[in-house]
């Protein structure tokens, strides 16, 4: 219970943080600080292939929410904050006490920096928390294909604490 006290406490400062830079930009330009632009919510999910050293492999999915925050760093790195929800599907050797496999899953929280290397690539760096079976810290890299300014596609490895997984997902932007 600490461990998401704390975790939530940090977040909430990453998030004033956020929204104070959103609001001194935003009054640079003689904007409305306090409105969240619709524009920068999105959803997205897809399949990933697990691994649990010792364990075996599972398939997998994941879905998530995020919402991009309208300011970019250094000129080119963007921010995101996502919301998920995991599951590894069953690995072939981890059972239970009842001899079944067992899944492991879980909610996480993560920050997603892109840096794009062209008008349709981005590179993504994840770090985030799992409050799941796999309680700890996520770290990822990956690559993002902008079919429009809509519809993306992902490809991830992210590691957990016990769990790594190579993922691909579908992002829709609102």
């Amino acid at each position: 219970m600490k461990k998401v006290i704390m975790l939530s406490g940090l977040l909430m400062v990453v998030l004033a943080a956020q929204v104070s830079v959103q609001a001194e930009e935003a009054a640079q330009v003689d904007a409305p600080a306090t409105e969240l632009n619709l524009k920068g919510f999105y959803a997205g999910g897809g399949l990933g292939s697990n691994s649990l050293p010792g364990f075996g492999s599972a398939r997998g999915f994941q879905f998530f929410g995020g919402y991009n925050f309208n300011f970019v760093l250094n000129d080119d790195i963007h921010s995101a904050l996502e919301i998920g929800y995991m599951d590894s599907g069953k690995f072939d050797n981890l059972l239970t006490g009842t001899g079944n496999n067992k899944a492991v899953k879980g909610l996480w929280v993560a920050m997603v920096e892109s840096v794009p290397l062209t008008s349709k690539v981005d590179m993504l760096a994840r770090l985030g928390y799992d409050f799941g079976d796999d309680d700890g810290f996520i770290l990822g890299a990956g690559m993002q294909y902008k079919f429009d300014t809509r519809i993306a596609m992902r490809m991830e490895y992210v590691t957990r604490e016990y769990v790594n997984g190579l993922q691909v997902n579908v992002l829709v932007n609102f």
